[in-house]
C-alpha cells in the first residue's frame, strides 16, 4: 500500500464532526480484508510505521455518569479521556459529545505541565454538566492502530492488541479487532466492504465494554451481545 503522512491525513480528513461505525473482527476475518481494500487506499506512516500504539485513560465522576448514561443511551452524554500517541509523544485531553442525528463532535486539547487543559475542559460545563474537579480515572486501555485512507472522502482505524485495566483486574489476548469507519452521513467505501463480507456495525465502545467486563456488577444494557461474544472477565487482584 502507498503511505500518507500524517499532515497529509489531517489536512485531507480532519474528521473531528463525523459518523463513526465500528465492527468487531475476528484476526482471520481481518487478513481477507487487507486483500480487497479499494484500489488506491494509503496507509498512515509515521516515523517509519505503520503501526501505531495508543495509550488511553478514561475519567469519570463517583457515580460513573459517563458510563451509565453511556449504557442507557442518553441523548446528551459526553466521554473524556487523556490519550497519548506513542508514534509522535503527543497527549491530549479529549472531549466526545453527541450531536445531532448521532454525529460525533471530538474537541480536544494538548496536554502540558500548566494544567490548563482541565480549565479548557471546565469551559465546556455547559455541555457536560460536569467541571473536571469531580472526575476521576476509572479505566486504562493500550492498542495497536493502522489507519487507512481510501480514495474517498472517508477513513477507517484498524485496532489490534487490547487490553483494559482498572483497580479490580485487566483484558488481554483477546482474538479481537476494531474496525471503525469515520465518515460524512454516506457510509464509505470500507463500509460497504465490511458489508459485503458479512459484517455489520455494532454497538460497541472500548470504554463501555471494559467497563461493563471488568465490573459485571455495572449494568450492560447497550453491549451484551458484544460482550457475551467477545470478551472474557480476568481478574489480576482485588
Amino acid at each position: 500500500m502507498e503511505t500518507i503522512t500524517l499532515e497529509e491525513l489531517t489536512a485531507d480528513h480532519a474528521m473531528m464532526t463525523r459518523v463513526d461505525r465500528k465492527y468487531l473482527l475476528r484476526t482471520r476475518d481481518m487478513e481477507q480484508l487487507w486483500e480487497d481494500l479499494p484500489g488506491g487506499t494509503r496507509v498512515l506512516e509515521i516515523g517509519g510505521s505503520v503501526h501505531h500504539g495508543y495509550e488511553t485513560t478514561y475519567y469519570d465522576t463517583a457515580s460513573l455518569d459517563c458510563y451509565l448514561d453511556a449504557a442507557r443511551k442518553r441523548r446528551r452524554r459526553f466521554k473524556v479521556r487523556t490519550r497519548t500517541y506513542q508514534s509522535t509523544g503527543t497527549s491530549f485531553l479529549e472531549l466526545k459529545t453527541k450531536g445531532p442525528r448521532g454525529v460525533t463532535v471530538k474537541e480536544r486539547i494538548p496536554i502540558d505541565a500548566s494544567g490548563d487543559h482541565w480549565a479548557w475542559f471546565d469551559s465546556h460545563c455547559s455541555r457536560t454538566g460536569c467541571r473536571a474537579g469531580e472526575l476521576g480515572p476509572v479505566l486504562e486501555n493500550t492498542y495497536t492502530r493502522t489507519t487507512l485512507s481510501p480514495p474517498d472522502a472517508g477513513r477507517a482505524t484498524v485496532d489490534t492488541n487490547l487490553e483494559w485495566r482498572n483497580r479490580t483486574g485487566e483484558l488481554s489476548g483477546l482474538d479481537l479487532v476494531i474496525v471503525e469507519t469515520k465518515s460524512g452521513a454516506t457510509p464509505s467505501l470500507i463500509d460497504r466492504l465490511l458489508w459485503h463480507h458479512g459484517h455489520r456495525p455494532r454497538r460497541l465502545s472500548k470504554f463501555g465494554c471494559g467497563m461493563a467486563a471488568l465490573n459485571p456488577d455495572l449494568p450492560a444494557n447497550n453491549w451484551h451481545r458484544t460482550l457475551a461474544d467477545h470478551f472474557e472477565r480476568t481478574t489480576t487482584h482485588a
